[in-house]
């Protein structure tokens, strides 16, 4: 389990289309409620946000659809987190378990062993289910720009090249293809053992992961879910900045497209003319993405 304590969060990812000064506030309190423990930054504007696909889950039971899709799920260490799992009620935490990323640090490379090693905080976390075989968990986060300036320029230069991979503690787990619940290193099946990874019995054998808590995001260079990149990110909070997320319709990620490209030009405007004209293409970009909602 992690030391990260517990903070109250009641805001929702999806409200972040912009940042308000009620959103705002609220950021302030969480970075102000663990700024002590974490060694970061007290400062709202000593941050770079940004939102990133955390990882992705499927339908193992037919609960959703009753073709029961998950093996896309499966990640690169053949580990598996199914809707089930994800929507489960924390007993401890009375959340559903995805939300347990709100109580969550940011780290690099998962050195997590101790919490000086924190170089931001996760703020928010949201659940994706609108495209069936796309399901998902999305976070909003920030990274303290003194504490790792180099992820800080890299997440304002080329956000959506920098992986995440999460870091989770579970109860037990099952094999996805005869059910034998593990419990210790020493206690698994057959297939787990010989054919990780690999299929038996028609199935693909995955550790299917149980009692799962959240307690870190990292920065890595290659994520165990192929999925897991950041989508968008700002370096300063600006009322009526759009940060994506992954449920858009195709339409409003190509509109929110045109509109970071929109924004970089207004950054490297040489005239005030210039720059007043790219921003009236922004508010006007932005109104349109409004009416897709």
């Amino acid at each position: 389990m992690s030391d990260v304590k517990t903070i109250t969060k009641d805001f929702r990812l999806k409200d972040f289309k912009e940042f308000d000064r009620h959103a705002k506030e609220k950021i302030a309190y969480a970075i102000e409620s663990s700024d002590d423990d974490l060694i970061l930054s007290r400062m709202v504007d000593g941050y770079v946000y940004g939102t990133t696909r955390a990882l992705d889950f499927g339908d193992y039971f037919g609960g959703v659809n009753k073709s029961a899709k998950w093996e896309h799920a499966v990640n690169r260490n053949s580990d598996y987190f199914d809707i089930s799992e994800m929507e489960e009620l924390n007993p401890e935490k009375k959340i559903p378990r995805y939300m347990s990323f709100r109580t969550a640090a940011m780290y690099k490379d998962h050195q997590s062993q101790s919490l000086a090693n924190s170089i931001g905080l996760i703020f928010d976390s949201f659940i994706i289910k609108d495209k069936y075989e796309d399901m998902h968990i999305t976070t909003l986060f920030g990274i303290d720009k003194q504490k790792d300036p180099t992820i800080a320029r890299l997440l304002q230069n080329y956000p959506e090249r920098v992986p995440v991979s999460m870091g989770c503690s579970i109860k037990y787990s099952m094999c996805t293809v005869c059910g034998h619940e593990v419990k210790s290193n020493n206690d698994t099946c057959d297939h787990l053992r010989y054919s990780r990874g690999g299929r038996r019995d028609g199935k693909k054998v995955a550790e299917y992961l149980k009692g799962v808590d959240f307690y870190e995001l990292s920065v890595v260079n290659t994520p165990a879910c192929p999925t897991a990149y950041v989508i968008d990110a700002i370096s300063e909070i600006i009322p009526g900045r759009l940060l994506k997320v992954a449920s858009e319709l195709d339409e409003g990620m190509a509109i929110a497209q045109v509109m970071s490209s929109v924004h970089r030009m207004i950054k490297t405007a040489k005239t005030v003319d210039e720059k007043r004209k790219l921003s009236i293409d922004l508010d006007r970009l932005y109104h349109k993405l409004e009416q897709l909602r």
